[in-house]
């Protein structure tokens, strides 16, 4: 390899870890959300979270000319599919698990915001779900654990500083509370990506996670008032 493609790919790796860590918080930063979650802005969200995830992926196939297995995406196996189940489980008990530890500091839960997702139509939640657990397990998963560990040489620190840029980006949209809960099912997804070094398993978590808390959880409490009713 020549000095000048070294130069390359440490250029395309900082312009890939700026559009990780830094470009999320600006955009909250210049780009707040509405009071009330509208069909416009969450479609806005949603392509501008494809469009990060597609560059990303551009940069590291033709500017750090790297394959796309570099950054966790293997081919899919069955076992996958187990290990994203058993994942989600996990992650769903570790999130109610520090829900009276948010309920005790005062805190507000993530209720707020997924009652806010009930009221978009069931075909944009999914879409919701299904963009979340792909572009997000791209970004601070694949991409920057495999970076960052490739910068630093230490995977510790690698997945340290993606567990906290990932659950930090929550903050403006999920409050303190709902971030905490985040935060700890975070902590399994982040540990399923380093046993295994595959994307898939996490995304099939990320997904089975977010279609059951903005798709089945609001249908069930949603029939549950209509019977009562």
């Amino acid at each position: 390899m020549t000095d000048a493609t070294k130069k390359r790919i440490s250029a395309a790796t900082v312009a890939g870890l700026l559009i990780v860590c830094v470009l999320p918080f600006v955009i909250s930063a210049i780009w707040t959300s509405p009071d009330q979650l509208t069909t416009q802005y969450v479609t806005i969200s949603l392509a501008r979270n494809w469009a990060t995830a597609v560059l990303l992926i551009a940069i590291v196939l033709f500017w750090e000319r790297l394959p796309i297995r570099s950054i966790g995406f293997l081919r899919p196996r069955w076992s996958d599919i187990p290990l994203g189940v058993g994942g989600c489980v996990l992650g769903i008990l570790a999130f109610g698990l520090v829900t009276p530890l948010v309920s005790a500091l005062g805190q507000g839960t993530a209720e707020a915001g997924v009652s806010d997702l009930a009221t978009l139509p069931v075909f944009l939640t999914v879409l919701i779900a299904i963009t979340a657990g792909v572009t997000e397990e791209v970004l601070y998963r694949g991409y920057l654990i495999e970076r960052l560990n490739s910068v630093t040489g230490s995977l510790l620190i690698a997945s340290t500083i993606s567990y906290l840029v990932f659950v930090l980006i929550h903050l403006p949209g999920w409050g303190i509370g709902g971030t905490i809960q985040i935060g700890a099912w975070s902590l399994v997804v982040t540990a399923l990506y380093l046993w295994k070094r595959r994307l898939w398993p996490c995304i099939i978590m990320h997904v089975l996670n977010d279609l059951f808390a903005f798709v089945a959880i609001p249908a069930i409490f949603a029939e549950n008032l209509a019977a009562v009713g």
